[in-house]
């Protein structure tokens, strides 16, 4: 017992000295040990800097790193770093910091133009385009992000964007070089995306700046062309002839657009140089006699065309062309039978592929000898020669409603109303069909009917006006005034001086009751016609004294209602006794 108090004694000694020295050496060295001095913010981007001025990067970024792990959001910090990363060659670290500083602070201008930069020369492209229009929408102003993006645009091929850049620079732009440099660069971008109107716009703009520059004319010739500008695409193939000379090709496009305008003098004068020009030979030599004599047949030159197609059929009896030719031009001098049979001996001489055309040739040429047999009075043989006309093309649709027309004449409404069914079971998609069977049904009594019919041919063909007056006089037959005002207000979009549609109009607001409107287009019928006898009519009896053209009177204040109205629909569209005049002018039947 008195044995293991001993030992218990010894241990607790031992244990109290060896805490003892502990103690004592944990003292003594801290009293030794430095203390750690605290790096603030501004001290660590200081040392930062000095060792980016010494050339450490490799120290700089070891220490960098070790304290933006501490203060992650330390911008500048992070700007030395990434400045360092990139000197040292470690391009990726150092976009991967610029990255992250732009999402710590999205509106650093100076991080995102440095980025945009790197991005526009390394790539990717879409990113540089996103940091660019970012710095535009807060610094419009900012004349390198708008070329710079002006480019891309272009180079990735967004010409729309692109074009918004470079209009941007040129209303910024003072230097008249820099000027037009931006001026030819923005109009071929319009004709890139097929913007063919404002490309030549813009290149009628440069052209004022420099008239005679060859290459400028030719753009605006072809772009002319595009547009269907055929006047200014003939002015600018003349220029560039004056500049080069009798250039063949230019030539031979001046002659086609002469015929486009049917300019058919100069057409023939033109012609005429090409074939002094040509080599015999020439694939086209033959093709541009034949232009030639087309030119001169519409030209009046009748007699001239024929023998020179005599002459040519003789020395090339093959060539087809100018056989068409010389039995088109019989046709315009009444030679019918003579055309008729130049067309027959073309289906003898032609091979079998060929000869449905000719067939349609002939019927049509037959149906326009009818026609003229019609308008002279020799109403049997007219029809005779349309049934001839029938027997080559039987589905020959034209035809059918010539026939339609003919028979409405006779005032035979009943055939008239088949031929012009037949003519658009055969055609459905043509205005001038239904509008023909519409004034048929019309003459009928047929009112439905010939609303059904012109209802039709506006839904095919709603710039037929003559259709659209028919449909409104229809609708108000039909006591449907509501609908007729609509179509009458619609007509005079496209005549607005008309007087029959005007008086129409204004009746049709008489009868519902609307005497204020019906006044002011009875008013606007008389100032354009101060003869209409039914707007004169019409009007005194609502102001009960005559209207006097052009001058201010006072509305009675009296309602009339729709059964007091008094007057007639105006049926413009069917005047039957100056119908050969309508056929001719295409007022009727267009």
């Amino acid at each position: 017992m008195n044995i293991l108090l001993i030992i218990g004694l010894v241990l607790f000694g031992c244990t109290i000295t060896w805490m003892y020295f502990l103690f004592i050496s944990k003292t003594v060295n801290e009293k030794e040990r430095p203390k750690q001095i605290e790096i603030v913010h501004g001290d660590a981007l200081e040392r930062c800097n000095k060792l980016y001025e010494q050339g450490l990067h490799a120290e700089l970024q070891r220490y960098a790193q070790r304290e933006l792990s501490k203060n992650y959001g330390n911008v500048e910090l992070r700007r030395i770093l990434a400045q360092s990363l990139m000197v040292s060659g470690n391009e990726q670290m150092a976009i991967m910091h610029y990255e992250a500083i732009l999402s710590i602070a999205p509106y650093d201008i100076k991080t995102q133009e440095m980025l945009a930069e790197y991005y526009c020369e390394n790539g990717p492209r879409t990113r540089a385009i996103e940091l660019y229009e970012q710095i535009l929408l807060y610094d419009s102003g900012n004349v390198n992000a708008v070329e710079t993006l002006a480019k891309l645009y272009e180079e990735t091929q967004d010409y729309e964007k692109a074009i918004e850049m470079y209009q941007m620079m040129i209303e910024a732009e003072v230097d008249e070089t820099k000027l037009t440099e931006l001026k030819y660069i923005l109009a071929d971008l319009y004709t890139k995306i097929d913007n063919y109107e404002k490309a030549f716009d813009s290149y009628e703009k440069i052209h004022k700046n420099d008239p005679e520059n060859l290459e400028i004319l030719i753009i605006l010739a072809d772009l002319a062309y595009k547009n269907r500008y055929w006047q200014d695409c003939l002015k600018y193939y003349q220029k560039i002839i004056t500049i080069v000379g009798d250039d063949f090709e230019i030539l031979v496009k001046i002659a086609q657009l002469q015929v486009t305008v049917e300019d058919w003098e100069q057409a023939v004068a033109s012609y005429k140089k090409i074939i002094s020009l040509e080599d015999a030979n020439s694939a086209n030599y033959l093709y541009h006699q034949n232009e030639l004599c087309n030119a001169m047949l519409k030209n009046g030159q009748y007699k001239e065309a024929i023998d020179l197609l005599k002459d040519l059929l003789a020395q090339n009896p093959k060539e087809t062309s100018f056989a068409f030719t010389l039995a088109q031009a019989y046709t315009m001098i009444g030679e019918f039978q003579i055309g008729v049979n130049l067309y027959n001996k073309l289906l003898e001489d032609l091979p079998p592929e060929h000869s449905e055309i000719i067939i349609n040739y002939i019927s049509n040429l037959i149906s326009a000898w009818a026609q003229d047999l019609f308008k002279k009075g020799q109403y049997n043989q007219a029809f005779d020669k349309f049934f001839e006309a029938l027997k080559y093309n039987e589905n020959n649709d034209d035809v059918y409603f010539q026939l339609g027309k003919c028979n409405y004449y006779i005032k035979s409404f009943q055939d008239a109303i088949a031929h012009f069914k037949r003519a658009i079971s055969i055609k459905p998609q043509e205005s001038r069909y239904y509008f023909g069977l519409g004034c048929a049904y019309d003459e009928t009594g047929s009112t439905k009917n010939a609303k059904i019919a012109f209802y039709d041919a506006i839904n095919i063909d709603p710039m037929n006006i003559q259709a659209r007056i028919a449909y409104a006089i229809s609708l108000t037959k039909e006591l449907e005034y509501a609908q007729s005002i609509e179509q009458f207000s619609e007509v005079l979009k496209y005549i607005p001086d008309n007087a029959d549609t005007l008086y129409n109009l204004a009746l049709a607001y008489e009868l519902v009751g609307d005497i204020e409107r019906a006044i002011k287009f009875y008013k606007k019928a008389i100032d354009n016609d101060n003869n209409h006898k039914e707007a004169n009519h019409n009007i005194e009896l609502l102001l009960g004294e005559p209207y006097q053209p052009h001058q201010e009177i006072e509305y009675i204040d009296e309602e009339i209602t729709g059964e007091q109205a008094d007057g007639e629909i105006i049926y413009e569209e069917i005047p039957s006794e100056n119908f050969d005049e309508n056929i001719d002018n295409n007022s009727m039947f267009s």
